[in-house]
């Protein structure tokens, strides 16, 4: 028996049947006519996700490593990295094990940096680019990445390099309207799919300096990859069953009502967080209001509840969620509500969280009690 909808984690997302039973197609020669026709046919579907006329490429690695090619592709000396939370903080460390210096602007948890204040930091030392994560996996907080393109556009040699791993796929993106000059995301978010490939693109200008990058490295040369995405071929050997299980998703993306619906699907699950938060004392969301992702959801817990009780009570009885990452790992549920899941699936697990709420609370001890 399936138990798709009950896997709630920021990744890897709830994966349909349908979806591994794609990934089952027989061996066959990748530099054929074959996967050029396969590649050729998601090309539409992924440039409307990405909002770009770029082509979008596809690699067998993690996002993690078209983070560090955004580093090693579009970094000269020095980077300027929103930090908010564990994946900011992440991008920076990245970039200086790139062997490039990194201003770290730091925002609190669950916050994002605003048009302003990013603009004060461009006032400080001059830096190549401007590397953020736009859904921020830890917190749930989405940064307004149009208003903070229009910054950065303001200084003519500055890149804007985005870590787009749950939002691509979770709500429109306008790659080129907005100045993004690269982004990438992972198979496993919002895509729905099983971990493994990851997906990416980058604007002409972004390019260009590439080239310029002696360090850039092979396998993730950005000028190499773009350019054969362009052509519809391969540069490496492809994970076979990962491209036929995204070939089948962007299918059923079209099938569906296309990004459109799915956009909203997700923008629905948001409002049922929400609407859940705003109906159970005690609760809140790391995110603020107007800023939060509708592809994750960082929950704060009633004081005298312990985050890693209520995370096994709801594994005992099937439900699947994540911890908060270090240090709120007591306080804090992370809820990936992204990816194939329905508003339907969603209510279901905060009907049984609300159940364990209820039956779990604890009171602090009197003060002087042993």
């Amino acid at each position: 028996m399936s138990t798709f909808g009950h896997a709630f984690l920021p990744g890897p997302t709830d994966v349909r049947p349908e979806i591994f039973n794609a990934m089952l197609e027989p061996m066959y020669f990748h530099y054929g006519p074959r996967m050029q026709a396969l590649l050729a046919g998601m090309q539409p579907t992924l440039r409307a996700m990405f909002g770009t006329r770029q082509p979008v490429f596809i690699e067998t690695c993690s996002a993690s490593a078209l983070m560090e090619a955004a580093i090693r592709n579009g970094v000269r000396t020095r980077v300027l990295v929103v930090v908010g939370g564990f994946f900011g903080d992440m991008f920076a460390q990245v970039a200086s094990a790139c062997g490039k210096e990194v201003v770290r602007a730091n925002v609190h948890p669950g916050q994002v940096i605003t048009p302003d204040q990013l603009a004060i930091f461009l006032d400080g030392p001059p830096v190549d680019a401007v590397a953020l994560v736009h859904s921020e996996s830890s917190t749930g907080a989405l940064a307004p990445l149009r208003a903070l393109g229009e910054v950065i556009r303001r200084q003519p040699d500055v890149h804007l390099l985005v870590d787009g791993v749950t939002s691509l796929g979770a709500l429109p993106v306008d790659v080129d309207a907005w100045g993004v000059d690269y982004i990438f995301t992972g198979s496993q978010k919002a895509l729905a799919l099983p971990p493994g490939i990851a997906l990416g693109t980058a604007s002409p200008r972004f390019v260009d300096r590439a080239r310029s990058m002696t360090d850039r490295g092979w396998y993730f040369s950005v000028p190499d990859l773009m350019r054969i995405a362009e052509e519809g071929l391969l540069t490496h050997t492809p994970s076979l069953p990962h491209y036929h299980a995204l070939a089948a998703q962007v299918r059923a993306i079209e099938a569906g009502g296309g990004l459109a619906a799915r956009w909203a699907r997700h923008a629905e699950m948001l409002q049922v967080m929400e609407q859940w938060i705003d109906t159970t004392p005690g609760t809140r969301l790391l995110a603020e209001p107007g800023f939060r992702s509708p592809a994750i959801s960082a929950v704060e817990l009633p004081i005298g509840q312990d985050a890693r009780q209520v995370h096994a009570a709801l594994a005992d009885i099937g439900w699947t969620v994540a911890l908060g990452l270090p240090p709120a790992t007591d306080r804090i549920l992370r809820i990936g509500h992204m990816g194939d899941l329905e508003p339907v699936h969603l209510r279901g697990l905060l009907e049984a969280l609300s159940d364990i709420l209820a039956h779990t609370t604890t009171s602090p001890q009197p003060q002087g009690s042993s």
